[in-house]
């Protein structure tokens, strides 16, 4: 009994292995990307008391109709941030992150998987979502997947459990567009009770939820997301942006994942080749629902990176069940704490530990900060637009990706920095008075050559700003300012 402590100790320190990694991430990292869009999109409607209907943020397409099929969360991030500080940026990162590791090891937990298997499971899980911490709604998509699946494992014994469902998809629908995966998986679920397979090494789960039980729940399910600000329309709409191709020509984890990175490739493959191998090797019967969602999702990650984490949260359970039972009989428990903690501790400290809310160093503040003491509309990176409209600063075009498709702003804004047409051309039509840019590119050169248009009024290592000389063929003399690293 003595020596089983320590074991257990050993075996928890690998457990805390995973969630130590997330907040690391997350901690050493700053804010960037849509995180600003969507927090001043929150703020704007705590502000005003309503859902936004048309854009405040833009000059490109002032007054046009946006679809706020994020609402829930902009909302909830703009409340958490009020309420709680800047911790709320690291709770809806690595704190969401962490509640998806611990529901995919509740699962495993429920199928009496050993702990020493699901620690080792939950580091690799934990691995796959590092890439995807960065404060945004799809963190929270894949609590509400990893939560559906749990719920569906324990409605087989107490089906009363299933009328969460609708609660739990309603308010994903509010949050995120990737509901429509959850009302897949429900779907799914329907055929797995309506037909039952057990034939050879292939079970179907024993379920007490009946047919009609699954049906009445998938109607409310379906109608309950209809309340929404949009109604039923929001159904059309997210899969009009899922399968969008301008959308996946712009975002790279929109886009087939590059396996000669090799960390995809064995976050993608690595569980795969077991699972496979082991079920070759094994007599064990499988659960064949389990393998269609395997399947699904690993052909969507082929299609488009952004479904690896919806994938590590499938394919632990084959992996678990499919593998040899697993125990640290052999460990000298001794030795082996320490180096856990030593690992622990050098994880969370061997970067310097970032206040919560920083905004990340990638990020041109400075240059920002010059542009809110001068008028005058900014053209800027695409990735950079959330940043400007936090700081109330129109913009051209930012991460609203969804919202600037079927118009112009898009073919137009990659137009300039492609430069397959004259910049000069788009900046005069939107008539631009400053452009925001990333130094040593191709626009960057044609700004600094075409001196009779433009001139350098802020340069940093980060950020180039250049103003235009009057009122297009009038020229004035401007100030130039030199910054820093930002």
């Amino acid at each position: 009994m003595k020596a089983a402590v320590p074991r257990w100790v050993f075996v928890a320190l690998i457990g805390l292995l995973g969630p130590v990694l997330i907040w690391a991430t997350v901690i050493h990292t700053g804010l960037s990307g849509d995180v600003f869009w969507q927090w001043a999109a929150g703020q704007y409607m705590l502000l005003h008391h309503h859902v936004l209907y048309t854009d405040p943020f833009s000059y490109s397409l002032p007054g046009h109709h946006w679809v706020t099929e994020e609402w829930g969360y902009e909302v909830s991030l703009a409340a958490a941030v009020k309420w709680l500080g800047p911790w709320a940026y690291w709770l809806f990162s690595a704190g969401l992150a962490t509640v998806v590791v611990l529901f995919v090891a509740g699962r495993l937990w429920a199928r009496h998987v050993t702990a020493s298997k699901i620690a080792l499971i939950t580091v690799i899980v934990a691995c796959s979502l590092l890439a995807f911490l960065r404060v945004r709604p799809q963190v929270v998509s894949y609590v509400f997947f990893a939560g559906e699946l749990w719920l569906l494992d324990a409605a087989r014994v107490k089906p009363r459990r299933i009328w969460w469902m609708p609660a739990l998809l309603w308010i994903w629908t509010n949050f995120h567009g990737s509901f429509l995966l959850g009302f897949l998986v429900l779907f799914l679920q329907g055929i797995y009770i309506a037909w039952p397979i057990s034939k050879g090494r292939l079970t179907t789960p024993h379920t007490k939820v009946t047919l009609g039980t699954w049906g009445l729940v998938s109607g409310v399910a379906v109608l309950g997301s209809w309340v929404n600000p949009h109604g039923w329309g929001i159904w059309a709409y997210a899969t009009r942006v899922s399968f969008s191709s301008q959308i996946s020509s712009m975002i790279a984890e929109w886009q087939s994942p590059n396996f000669h990175q090799h960390w995809i490739l064995l976050m993608i493959m690595g569980p795969l080749t077991i699972i496979l191998l082991a079920s070759q090797l094994t007599a064990k019967k499988v659960e064949w629902p389990e393998f269609i969602l395997l399947g699904g999702t690993f052909v969507a990650v082929l299609e488009s990176l952004r479904f690896l984490p919806y994938y590590a949260i499938v394919w632990p359970v084959l992996l678990a069940e499919l593998t040899p039972r697993f125990e640290f009989r052999r460990v000298k428990t001794l030795i082996g704490i320490p180096v856990m903690l030593a690992v622990l501790g050098y994880t969370l400290g061997h970067q310097a530990i970032l206040r919560p809310g920083q905004v990340s160093r990638s990020v041109p503040q400075k240059a920002v900060s010059y542009l809110e003491h001068h008028t005058g509309r900014v053209f800027a990176m695409y990735h950079w637009g959330g940043y400007l409209i936090a700081k109330q600063i129109k913009v051209f075009v930012d991460g609203r990706t969804d919202f600037y498709l079927g118009s112009p702003v898009l073919p137009d804004y990659l137009a300039v920095k492609q430069l397959t047409k004259d910049p000069n051309l788009v900046w005069r039509r939107y008539r631009v008075h400053y452009v925001l840019w990333q130094p040593h590119t191709a626009v960057a050169t044609f700004l600094s050559e075409d001196s009779s248009q433009w001139q350098e009024v802020y340069a940093s290592k980060t950020a180039v700003v250049y103003k235009h000389r009057g009122l297009w063929g009038i020229t004035a003399q401007v100030q130039t300012q030199t910054g820093g690293s930002a």
